[in-house]
């Protein structure tokens, strides 16, 4: 039997300020996400879900590895 896999998307939503780079921004927004789920702060979420197949551990998904 065959295992089925899916790939689960959550999209945290985050506002960072005072920085000036795309990596940076997602360093402070991770911080940012980070404490706040440790103090138990809600934040807007979305989720996608699809069946995947012949996924290779290795490489990301969207090409992309943060």
């Amino acid at each position: 039997m065959e295992t089925i896999q899916w790939l689960v998307t959550l999209t945290f939503r985050v506002t960072v300020n005072g920085v000036k780079s795309k990596d940076d921004s997602v360093a402070a927004g991770l911080e940012q996400l980070k404490m706040g789920l440790c103090s138990g702060e809600n934040f807007p979420v979305e989720a996608s879900v699809r069946r995947i197949t012949n996924i290779v551990e290795e490489e990301p998904v969207f090409g992309v590895r943060w």
